[in-house]
């Protein structure tokens, strides 16, 4: 699964749950998503740069850095700790938006007058729903595969640090 998938799917979720009112918690979470997975793909494209840059016989410490840094192996502890945390937010949200909904609804009837609205909010509700759960599951997909794949995540042998050439 490609981070752009996630990324988009967890914006639209953002999106449609920031239109709809009834969902914007859940909607700050689809924040919270999009950062869990644009973070580790950025540690991942900076090493593939540096990677790149070597291949290309260039000798610099910003690309000799790049490169070690995918020795410095990284927990995968943490990232599976938030997107556990993902979960329980998302479930307790949804708990309590379905919960508390004559509250939210009679804050959003009394203070938004469009009849439109009042119209496609179900089915913004609905969409929201779908859309963050759709972006949760993408997000385990995609992190199940860089898990696997991503070197960052895997033990190295070798030095942890930029070893000088002696130039």
């Amino acid at each position: 699964m490609k981070a752009r998938y996630v990324l988009l799917t967890a914006f639209l979720s953002l999106f449609i749950n920031g239109i709809s009112l009834y969902n914007l918690p859940i909607g700050y979470i689809s924040i919270f998503i999009m950062l869990l997975v644009f973070i580790p793909n950025l540690f991942m494209k900076i090493i593939s740069f540096g990677k790149n840059r070597k291949a290309q016989e260039t000798d610099h410490i910003l690309v000799k850095a790049a490169i070690d840094f995918e020795k410095n192996t990284h927990s995968k502890a943490a990232y599976i700790f938030w997107i556990l945390m993902m979960y329980i937010a998302g479930g307790a949200l949804t708990f309590f938006q379905i919960h508390q909904y004559y509250y939210i609804d009679a804050l959003v009837t009394g203070n938004i007058h469009w009849s439109v609205f009042y119209t496609t909010a179900p089915y913004l509700i609905g969409t929201g729903y779908v859309l963050f759960v759709a972006s949760l599951v993408m997000m385990t997909i995609h992190f199940r595969k860089i898990f696997r794949e991503a070197g960052m995540f895997k033990k190295h042998e070798g030095s942890k640090y930029v070893e000088s050439d002696g130039k």
